[in-house]
């Protein structure tokens, strides 16, 4: 007889780049989160899902574990995201536009009630039970500053969905009307465009092409082959007073001034807590803005600005919002009673 004691929940995280995977029992103890990752496959459309159900029984193999041990699964992905047909679509950055996920992991692991949300939406399910104080629960917001820009948003103390599980895709609002530089999204003007990872990166080599300003010191990094140019060069040059690299970092911090008064204004958050790969630079970014919300914030928002922080579980912070869904969802914990799918 297998005990309470003994049952596990299993959940992932799909993002461009990584697939992470993890095993927890149902308190979420530190000590029996067990996680692991591999780079994102894009071979097929079912690449992913089985990556994910693979390292799934990689993890239950390596612990001892059965599948009739586990309790539930939670899926975070990239989106856009059908939760009701189980469906990645119009992805820019998972390889296939359409990609199905609950089918081919149902299949596989069957019996075992399984929850698909958008990887920012599991973020900010991560912060709640792990970071947000007890203030700031009911009213917090996540970004993730990476490939992309994505939030996630509990406001009144409930997650935010939307009809397909989509809402709060903040990245894609448009802080410069009449742009010329366009998101992977297709559209033009997204704050995505301006102050992501790959953003920085595109803008850098437009500057660049355009001999407007001074970039030796980046393309000095770089050894003069500006292919090896990422977000990570660029913040580092501008610490090195590189003029061009300099302009780029205030410019994507000007726009997420802009970002992050949109949010306060629809969502009239008390916390906004930042994640993703941007973050290794944070001391770059996260300073100024707090300056900003704390000293001048009229500028961006009407509302009282929220406080800005920083996750401490940086890139994990969505696979253990993955979990954080299943144990939420197995309790009927309120945050996610919007959660009918």
């Amino acid at each position: 007889m297998i005990l309470v004691a003994e049952k596990y929940i299993g959940g992932s995280d799909i993002g461009g780049t990584w697939v992470r995977v993890a095993l927890s029992n149902l308190d979420l103890n530190e000590d029996k989160i067990f996680i692991k990752k591999e780079r994102t496959i894009k071979k097929a459309k079912t690449s992913i899902s089985n990556q994910v159900c693979s390292l799934l029984d990689e993890l239950l193999e390596e612990h001892g574990l059965k599948k009739t041990q586990m309790l539930g699964i939670g899926l975070a992905s990239a989106g856009p995201i059908d939760m009701r047909e189980g469906t990645v679509f119009n992805n820019a950055n998972l390889g296939f536009r359409e990609i199905p996920l609950k089918t081919p992991i149902e299949e596989k692991f069957p019996d075992i009630p399984f929850y698909l949300i958008n990887d920012c939406n599991a973020a900010v399910l991560g912060i709640h039970y792990f970071e947000a104080t007890a203030e700031e629960k009911n009213d917090v917001v996540y970004i993730t500053m990476s490939t992309g820009i994505g939030g996630g948003v509990i406001c009144n103390g409930m997650l935010l969905l939307g009809k397909d599980g989509n809402a709060a895709e903040i990245g894609h609002a448009k802080v410069v009307p009449e742009s010329k530089y366009q998101c992977n999204c297709g559209a033009y003007g997204c704050w995505e465009a301006y102050s992501s990872g790959t953003a920085i990166r595109k803008r850098t080599l437009d500057f660049l092409e355009q001999e407007k300003l001074n970039g030796d010191v980046l393309v000095e990094l770089v050894e003069n082959d500006i292919s090896k140019i990422s977000a990570k060069e660029v913040f580092e040059a501008a610490r090195k007073g590189d003029d061009l690299s300099q302009k780029i970092v205030e410019e994507s911090i000007f726009y997420s001034k802009i970002g992050i008064g949109l949010i306060n204004n629809f969502y009239d958050c008390r916390a906004i807590y930042f994640g993703g790969a941007m973050m290794n630079d944070k001391d770059q970014i996260i300073p100024y803005l707090q300056d900003q919300f704390e000293n001048d914030a009229i500028k961006f928002t009407i509302n009282h600005p929220p406080k800005l922080r920083v996750s401490n579980y940086k890139d994990e912070i969505g696979i253990r919002g993955a979990l954080a869904l299943v144990k939420y969802k197995l309790e009927n914990n309120p945050v996610v009673r919007s959660y009918s799918y």
